[in-house]
């Protein structure tokens, strides 16, 4: 997908015709729009990573008995 994208991009700046430009353009929309879905799609599917060290609490005051 990441080579298609930059097949289009480099279509489209060599373009010279407008309407071939516009053509690579609404192409490469497309594609960028398929390539988030995937993208999001696969981040929904990433396992969480876990904090694994414990929370640490504040040690204990320690009182002068003043």
């Amino acid at each position: 997908m990441e080579d298609e994208i930059r097949k289009l991009c480099q279509e489209l700046l060599a373009g010279k015709d407008d309407d071939q430009q516009i053509q690579k353009l609404v192409e490469l929309r497309a594609a960028l729009r398929l390539h988030i879905e995937r993208l999001r799609a696969r981040a929904a599917d990433y396992p969480m990573i876990l904090e694994r060290r414990q929370p640490t609490a504040l040690p204990p005051t320690e009182s002068t008995g003043d």
